[in-house]
């Protein structure tokens, strides 16, 4: 009778402690997944501000006489944003507002008229967003920025 019990506690007693290893396991592999979607979401944040200062450069670089760069019309298929990829988990679109008097090529676009101070002023909005397959959650991130030229 006694050996019996202590097989049933020594068994119990197995059962309890691979209870408690699997709870374990499974607290640990759930915060590693946080911490992968954590490192990706600031690395979104991060290449939203490279897309950032890319479009700035793109802008700077850029004829207004011939071509209105990043511009965000009515129609989806008039879009011209500034587009990219950052290494092969990312990509990034930069679509452009205008404020004010940008050259010939912004005339006709949805640029507003604005003069004195705010006159070569733009507004940047930045989307980034994870190539198919590539993370377990798709990351998608959105900035905006004002900025005087």
């Amino acid at each position: 009778m006694r050996r019996g019990f202590t097989l049933i506690a020594a068994i119990f007693f197995v059962v309890i402690a691979s209870s408690i290893c699997m709870l374990a396991l499974s607290i640990a592999s759930t915060s590693v997944k946080q911490n992968s979607e954590i490192y990706l979401r600031e690395q979104s944040e991060l290449v939203a501000r490279a897309a950032t200062e890319y479009a700035m450069l793109a802008i700077i670089s850029n004829d207004f006489s011939t071509t209105c760069l990043g511009n965000q019309s009515k129609n989806a298929s008039e879009d011209n944003p500034i587009a990219g990829e950052f290494g092969d988990l990312f990509t990034f679109k930069v679509y452009v507002k205008y404020f004010g008097d940008m050259g010939d090529a912004c005339k006709n676009k949805d640029a507003v008229i604005v003069k004195g101070i705010n006159q070569g002023t733009i507004m940047l909005d930045v989307f980034v967003s994870s190539k198919p397959g590539k993370a377990s959650n798709p990351i998608n991130f959105h900035k905006r920025t004002l900025q005087k030229l």
